[in-house]
C-alpha cells in the first residue's frame, strides 16, 4: 500500500511538472525567453510589441555623451537627429529563432539581441552636423602606421604598428546610430579611431618576414668585362620591403644606385684613356664617342626580378655603346691610331702594326676632334656634303672611300685634291676636320678595316 502511494505521488509530481513545462512553453511562444537583453534593456517575458515599445521609449528618453579620453566633447539626444526606430520585423525574427520550449534552459543562458542600424531612421544632415561640431579634422591627430618588416643588420624584424588618433568618420557615424538602440549612454571616439591594416600579428606580415629572409640570401653575380661582382647581401637587405598587402617588394631606385657604382667602376664611355702610342709613349686621350655603359635603368628592373624570383643567377649586365669585351679589354689589339702631331695614321691588327700612311688633318679653324671614336660604317663611291666655314661656302665632294667616325660628319676618306701629305700640309690646306688620306693608302686601309674598329685620335 505504501509503495503504491509513492508511485501515485511520483506520477502526480511528473504530471504537474509536465503541465508547468507545457504552460511555460505556450507562454514563451510569443514572449521572449528569460535573460533576453538588448544593450541595457531587459526584454525577458516581453512580447514583440512590448519589446518594440520599450526600445522606442528608451530611444526618446536617452541622453548620449560623446567622449574622448574621459572628456565629454558633446551630448545629444536621438530627438535632435529626428530618430525613430521600428524593430518589429527584427524582433519577430529573433523570437522565432528562440522558440519557446527551451525556456527552462534559458534561465541559465544569456541571449543578447543586437538591433541593426537599418532599423533606425534619422536625419542624415543632422548627424553630419553633429559630427562636424566635434572638429575631428585637427592636424594634430596622428594617422596610424602599419606594422612593417624592416632590415636590421643583415636580417629582418617586424616593427610593431603605431596606433593613431585620426578618426574614421564613417565608423563614428555608425557608432552614433548604434548607440541609439544598444542602451548605452556613451559613445567613445577612441572606438572609431582609424586602425592599421597590418599589425605585428598579421599572418601575411609574418609570412613576408620569412619570404624576405629567404630572398635576402639570393646570390646575384655580375660578370662584367672580365671581372666578377657579387651583389652584397647587406645591400639586398636594405632594398627589400613589404607593401601594404604584405607582399615583398624591392626598392628599384636603390638597386639602380648600386648598379651606378658598377657603371662608374667599369664603363668606358666618356672616360679619359691611357693609350700606348707608336711614337710618343703613353698618352692621355680624352673621351670620344667610343665606349660602353651599363644600362642601369633597364638592368635595375632585371635586378628587381632576380631578387623577387629568389633564385641564384650569374649574369652579364645589359650594356650600351661600343667596345665591350668579356675579357676586359677596351680598345684591344686591333685599332687605328691617328697621331695628329706626327700627321701619321697607323693600323694595328691583333697588336701588330700592319699599315702606316701620312695624312692631312683639320685646319686650325676646323680642327680634327681628339678622342677615341670608332668606324661605324664603310661606304664606297659617295659624296661628302657640308659647309666650309673658311670659304663660307657649301661643298659636295665625291670620294671613293668613306669611313664615318662620329655623328658630326667627321671621318676618314681619300683626298685626291691634296697636293701633298707633308707633315705641315694641314697648316694651310687642312681639312674641315676629317682625316684626308692618300687615295692608294685609303684603298688599302679600306680593304682591311672592319666596322666597329676603334679609332684613336690624339
Amino acid at each position: 500500500m505504501k509503495k503504491k502511494t509513492i508511485v501515485i505521488a511520483s506520477i502526480s509530481a511528473f504530471a504537474i511538472m509536465l503541465m508547468g513545462y507545457i504552460s511555460g512553453g505556450m507562454y514563451y511562444q510569443d514572449h521572449f525567453l528569460p535573460n533576453t537583453t538588448m544593450g541595457t534593456l531587459d526584454l525577458s517575458g516581453d512580447t514583440v510589441a512590448e519589446a518594440n515599445r520599450k526600445i522606442a521609449k528608451n530611444l526618446h528618453a536617452k541622453n548620449i555623451e560623446i567622449v574622448e579620453n574621459g572628456n565629454t566633447l558633446a551630448t545629444f539626444t536621438p530627438a535632435q537627429l529626428e530618430a525613430s526606430v521600428d524593430g518589429e520585423s527584427f524582433l519577430k525574427e529573433e523570437k522565432t529563432k528562440q522558440g519557446g520550449w527551451k525556456w527552462p534552459i534559458a534561465f541559465f543562458q544569456d541571449s543578447e539581441l543586437a538591433l541593426s542600424n537599418e532599423a533606425v531612421t534619422y536625419n542624415q544632415e543632422a548627424l553630419q552636423s553633429l559630427v562636424d561640431s566635434l572638429s575631428l579634422e585637427s592636424g594634430e591627430r596622428a594617422v596610424p602606421q602599419n606594422a612593417q618588416v624592416k632590415s636590421e643588420g643583415d636580417t629582418f624584424v617586424i616593427e610593431k604598428e603605431v596606433l593613431g588618433t585620426a578618426v574614421d568618420r564613417a565608423k563614428l557615424e555608425q557608432n552614433l546610430v548604434a548607440s541609439m538602440t544598444d542602451g548605452k549612454s556613451e559613445v567613445k571616439i577612441e572606438e572609431a579611431y582609424q586602425q592599421p591594416t597590418l599589425t605585428s600579428e598579421s599572418p601575411e606580415l609574418k609570412t613576408a618576414l620569412e619570404k624576405l629572409s629567404d630572398l635576402a640570401d639570393t646570390v646575384i653575380t655580375y660578370q662584367i668585362s672580365g671581372a666578377e661582382e657579387v651583389v652584397p647581401k647587406e645591400k639586398i637587405v636594405t632594398w627589400l620591403k613589404v607593401d601594404g598587402e604584405g607582399n615583398p617588394t624591392v626598392d628599384q631606385a636603390a638597386a639602380k644606385e648600386y648598379l651606378d657604382t658598377l657603371h662608374d667602376k667599369y664603363a668606358t664611355y666618356e672616360k679619359t684613356r691611357s693609350f700606348k702610342s707608336t711614337n710618343r709613349g703613353t698618352v692621355e686621350v680624352p673621351p670620344g664617342e667610343y665606349g660602353w655603359s651599363i644600362a642601369t635603368e633597364a638592368e635595375s628592373e632585371k635586378l628587381v626580378n632576380y631578387l623577387l624570383a629568389g633564385e641564384d643567377v650569374d649574369v652579364q649586365p645589359t650594356v650600351l655603346g661600343s667596345g665591350y669585351h668579356e675579357d676586359g679589354t677596351d680598345i684591344g689589339g686591333t685599332y687605328i691610331e691617328v697621331d695628329l702631331q706626327a700627321q701619321t695614321m697607323y693600323y694595328y691588327k691583333d697588336g701588330k702594326k700592319v699599315f702606316e700612311t701620312p695624312i692631312v688633318s683639320g685646319h686650325q679653324q676646323t680642327p680634327t676632334p681628339i678622342g677615341v671614336f670608332y668606324a661605324w660604317d664603310k661606304v664606297e663611291d659617295t659624296k661628302l656634303v657640308g659647309y666650309n666655314p673658311r670659304r663660307e661656302a657649301d661643298y659636295a665632294t665625291p670620294v671613293e672611300y668613306w669611313v664615318p667616325l662620329n655623328w658630326d660628319g667627321i671621318g676618314i676618306h681619300d683626298a685626291n685634291w691634296q697636293a701633298s701629305f707633308a707633315s705641315d700640309q694641314w697648316v694651310a690646306n687642312g681639312s674641315n676636320g676629317c682625316i684626308n688620306t692618300p687615295p692608294g693608302a685609303m684603298a688599302e686601309l679600306f680593304s682591311m678595316l672592319e666596322v666597329g674598329t676603334p679609332v684613336v685620335l690624339f
